[in-house]
Formats: C-alpha cells, sequence, structure tokens
C-alpha cells in the first residue's frame, strides 16, 4: 500500500502551495474528492483558454490551461463500457473518465455524465467561453441532441473527411448559430447548395470541397480559407467584383491558384489597379501577418477600402493571402 499523506491536518495557506505545484491534470482528479477539494482547486485561479472536444468512436476533452508560455494540458477520454464500437453511445448515462496513453479511470463520489464532467471543468478551471468541437468518423454512435445539450455552448465546427453526407447534415442541423466551420465537402445533395454555408455570417469559414467563382462572390465571412485551387482567370475575377463591391464582410482570405496549364502568370492582375510594395514594406506585413511572401500588391475598392495581396509560388501553384485594411 503506498504510503499517504495527511494533507487537510496543514493549515489551508500550505495546502494551497502544496496544489500549486501539482500539474493541472492532478488538480483535476484532486477536485473531484469533495465540495471542499473543488473550492481549493478553484480558489487557484488557474483558467482554461481553450477546450476543444474530439467526438469519433470515443469522446476526448483536451483542455489547455495557463497561456503559451506557460502551458499545461491534458486530453481527458471518455469510453463505452461495450466492446463494440457501432454501440449506442449514451453520454446521459454515468460515465468514467481517464487521461490519454493511461488505463487507470476515475469518477467522482457522486458519478458523472459527460453534461456534469464539462460543467466541473468550465467551473474549477474558470472557462465560460463556447466550445470548439470536432467530429471524426465513429461519431454515428452518439445522439445529436444530447451531444448539443451536454455541452451547451458551441461556436466552433470542424466536420473531418470520412464522415458520411447523412452524418454532417444531422451534425449542422443540430450545431447552429455558429462563428466559425470547417467542412471537408459538401453534404448537401445538390452542389449549388453549398451557397448556403459561404452566405452566412461566420467569423471564419473554411472549405475543402468543390466550389464556383459565384459561391466566392457570395461569402459573408470575415475569414476564409479554400484548399481546392481556382484559376488565375477567376481570381482576377473576383478582385474586380471586390473593387466593385462584393464580399463587404470580408477581412482575410487564403486560397490557391493552379498555373499547371497557365501560358502567363499575368493574369493574375491584368486589369487592376494595383500598386507593388516596397521591399521593407513587404518584409513588415510578412512578419505582422505571418505569411510568406514573394510578391505583394495593394488594390483599393470603389469606397476607399484597401486590401493587400501577398502571392507565394510554389510549384504549380500559386498561394494567395488577401487582406483587406479597414
Amino acid at each position: 500500500m503506498k504510503p499517504t499523506f495527511p494533507l487537510f491536518r496543514l493549515p489551508e495557506n500550505v495546502i494551497v502551495q502544496v496544489l500549486q505545484n501539482l500539474h493541472s491534470s492532478q488538480l483535476l482528479i484532486f477536485s473531484l474528492v469533495s465540495s471542499k477539494t473543488k473550492s481549493l482547486v478553484t480558489s487557484l485561479g488557474f483558467r482554461a483558454f481553450t477546450v476543444f472536444i474530439n467526438i469519433s468512436h470515443e469522446i476526448g476533452v483536451m483542455v489547455h490551461i495557463g497561456t503559451l508560455e506557460h502551458l499545461s494540458s491534458w486530453n481527458l477520454i471518455f469510453r463505452n463500457d461495450s466492446n463494440d464500437q457501432n454501440a449506442e453511445f449514451d453520454i446521459t448515462c454515468p460515465i468514467s473518465a481517464s487521461f490519454q496513453f493511461e488505463n487507470k479511470t476515475f469518477q467522482p463520489s457522486t458519478p458523472f455524465n459527460f453534461s456534469n464532467w464539462l460543467d466541473h471543468i468550465r467551473a474549477v478551471f474558470c472557462y465560460n467561453k463556447p466550445l470548439h468541437v470536432f467530429f471524426w468518423p465513429g461519431s454515428e454512435r452518439f445522439e445529436m441532441v444530447s451531444l448539443k445539450n451536454a455541452m451547451k455552448n458551441v461556436n466552433c465546427l470542424d466536420i473531418s473527411e470520412g464522415i458520411t453526407d447523412i452524418q454532417s447534415r444531422k451534425i449542422l442541423q443540430n450545431f447552429k448559430d455558429l462563428n466559425e466551420l470547417t467542412l471537408r465537402s459538401n453534404p448537401l445533395k445538390d452542389t449549388c447548395e453549398v451557397q448556403k454555408f459561404f452566405i452566412q455570417n461566420f467569423e471564419f469559414i473554411k472549405f475543402h470541397g468543390i466550389y464556383l467563382l459565384d459561391d466566392i462572390l457570395l461569402t459573408n465571412s470575415e475569414g476564409v480559407i479554400i484548399t481546392r485551387p481556382i484559376s488565375q482567370k477567376q481570381f482576377n475575377r473576383f478582385v474586380k467584383h471586390w473593387i466593385r463591391g462584393s464580399n463587404p464582410r470580408l477581412q482575410n482570405m487564403s486560397l490557391s491558384i493552379d498555373i499547371t496549364n497557365s501560358v502567363s502568370g499575368d493574369l493574375l492582375l491584368k486589369g487592376i489597379p494595383c500598386d507593388e510594395l516596397e521591399e521593407e514594406e513587404q518584409q513588415e506585413i510578412c512578419q505582422e501577418l505571418s505569411i510568406q511572401s514573394d510578391y505583394m500588391v495593394v488594390v483599393r475598392r470603389n469606397d476607399g477600402t484597401s486590401a493587400v495581396i501577398a502571392s507565394n509560388k510554389y510549384e504549380n501553384n500559386i498561394h494567395i493571402y488577401f487582406f483587406t485594411f479597414y
């Protein structure tokens, strides 16, 4: 039997000093012992700055605590007792947890369901921001309404590759009012319906699927990442539409241009009034925005709004960064 230490016989200020030297994962376990230990850990003031939920055949809750300079993190895993990975996973029932790569599970004296676990983590580590949720293959075993009710406030949603269109539609029907959305493909039956995502007022959207220039012109998000390359002619038309007033909310966009069959690179900005930036200005912008660029120009919209177009050529593609300055 391992030796024990009578922690609660110490003065409270000494107990606090002991707790301050524990890893945040140990603090989580300690906080589960009683209402007193929960209060003690909460009083330390450790704050989670991100909480990521990964949903596959199991649930992972990744918590980052502290600052980027002094980061403490852990991944809490919730598994179904059933050996059948396709069996329904009822998260409304009490469930034990374990840390990633550890087989030992734990549970408070009053058993928690998944919603109770999240509420406890939020309270102990002072986290009141919305959650960032990733759906992976295997998530079909979860009932979407139960997940939504347990997680309460979700504003960032990432639907990974391998998720069926039917499952994607179920996810999107239940998780609405998002600020950020990442889609690997268009889960809707009609390809034209992808515009339903582009016209929404997201802060950020990332799309990996097939799209048309008209879809980009309808984009109403502040930040956009499009991974499937477009042509120089399409980008040229986009910039001309932007100059005339399209995409009024757009602040930054990242995309690539396929130049495999291109005869000339002059099509990119052909007929577009622009000013090339001095090398020193380019370096400052690259450093400020954390990008790489070998060519950079400024274009101006008819209403006076300026935008920087930074390009970086590699192999048969040109990577484009488009940033507006209001």
